[in-house]
Parts: C-alpha cells; structure tokens; sequence
C-alpha cells in the first residue's frame, strides 16, 4: 500500500465521521437551531449582492444538507476511486462547512482534515511528480508542527507541568469522561507523570525525523495517545485524522532514509 492509498482510506473514515455527525444534529442548523443562516448572514449584510445570494444558496439549512451529503460521498469515495475529484470533492465541501462555521466545527481536527485532503487532491492529481511530493511534504511538516507547537506551548503553563491540567480537563461536564478515567486523574502523582510523558512526546516529536524505526515508535505512541484522547474525550476525529498525516511522513522518513 503506498502512502497515498494509506491517507486516503484513513481521510475517507474521517471525512465520513465528520459529515456523519453534522447530519446527526442537523436540527442544530435549521432556521431554529443554534447554527441558524439567518442569523450567521447578519454578518455578510454590507457584502456584495452576489456574494450574499451564494451564501444563501450554499449554507441555508438545506444547502448546508446538500453541502454534508456531497461531503460524505467525497469522504466515501477516496479508497475506491483513484481519480482526484473525491478528493478535491472533499476538501471543497470540508472547507466550506469550515466557512459557515467562522473557522471550523471542530477546531484542529477540521484544519489537519482540510491538509490531509489537498496533499491527497495534489497527489492524485499529479501523481508521481514534485507536485504530488509537495502535497505529502506539507502534510508531514504540518503533522511534525501540531505537535511540537502543542508541546511548546503546554511547557510553559505550570498547570501542564505538575498534572493539574491534565486533572481539570477530566472533570469538565461537556467531555462526560468515564467514571474510571476520573478517578485515575485524581492521583496527583500519576497525572504528573503522564503530563510529562505527554509533553516529552510533543516536544521531541521531530526525533521521528531521523530515522524510519523512530518514526515508526513515535507514530505508534501518537496512535495510542490520539486513541486515549478518543476514549477519555471523546475525540474521535482527531484519532482518525492525526492517524490521515501519518503515511505523508513515514513516506518522506523513508525516502531520506
């Protein structure tokens, strides 16, 4: 399997997640939903009139449905067709959902999808060329960048480096972290010790530069430290588009190697 396949079928899985979850609470973006048009338009009233009617026509309650099933036929179509118009399809649709929500749904993860979408548009469009290595490259540096900027910026805040952090963001409401999870991050001294191997990983993490071997260690702790967020947090889609990133790096590990 070649990188590219490998990004595509993980892309298409959280492609499909996210537009699957919008559709789920679509009463959310209806005229009466916290995601209302008539209200989001307000801030387009001194725009064009063209560009107006095309906001209207694109992110009105059932332009934003037509908007997510175009979005989930791109993310379903990436493993199976090779030509690059799921992938642009994807991406296109991503952004645009990005768009009407002032940035994105679902921070960071929308941002990594929308990278991981435009390597893989780049590479099935130009297969083979500096193009296609160029597409792959940015994913890898941009992965390489999530995590270190994280880790840096998680050095610097005393609540990361004794644990504390770590303890808050398991008893917030909104996160529903299972019983268990709760009562381990009530231990002071375990909660210091997995923020500082958090943060080690972080900031370390352009280590996996330097040799396929490494990188393959570093990504497998990525794996499991996305998929702990998952199961803790919640956090699916950031598991499954970390995981997206991941063949663009290994790729390019390899080809200095």
């Amino acid at each position: 399997m070649t990188a590219i396949d490998g990004m595509a079928g993980l892309a298409a899985l959280a492609t499909t997640i996210a537009a699957l979850e919008l559709i789920w609470v679509r009463g959310a973006l209806s005229d009466r939903g916290v995601f209302a048009w008539p209200v989001l338009r307000r801030e387009l009233a001194t725009a064009p009139r063209v560009i107006r009617g095309l906001a209207d026509a694109t992110f009105s309650y059932r332009g934003t449905l037509a908007l997510l099933a175009l979005q989930l036929a791109g993310g379903l179509a990436l493993p199976w067709l090779q030509h690059p118009a799921p992938a642009w399809i994807a991406f296109g649709t991503t952004l645009l959902v990005a768009i009407r929500f002032r940035g994105s749904y679902n921070g960071g993860s929308d941002a990594m999808l929308l990278i991981v979408l435009l390597a893989l548009g780049l590479a099935r469009t130009a297969p083979g060329t500096d193009v296609a290595a160029a597409g792959l490259a940015y994913a890898a540096a941009q992965l390489v960048l999530s995590y270190v900027i994280a880790g840096i910026a998680k050095l610097g805040d005393p609540a990361w480096r004794d644990g504390s952090a770590l303890a808050i963001l398991t008893n917030l409401p909104h996160y529903r972290v299972p019983v268990r999870m709760r009562r381990l991050a009530a231990r002071p001294m375990l909660v210091r010790v997995l923020a500082w191997a958090m943060l080690a990983f972080e900031c370390t993490f352009p280590v996996a530069l330097v040799h396929p071997t490494v990188c393959v260690i570093y990504l497998s702790i990525g794996a499991m430290f996305h998929l702990a967020n998952a199961l803790a947090f919640g956090l699916d889609r950031f598991l499954w588009t970390w995981l997206a990133a991941y063949p663009a790096l290994i790729y390019w590990v390899e080809r200095r190697a």
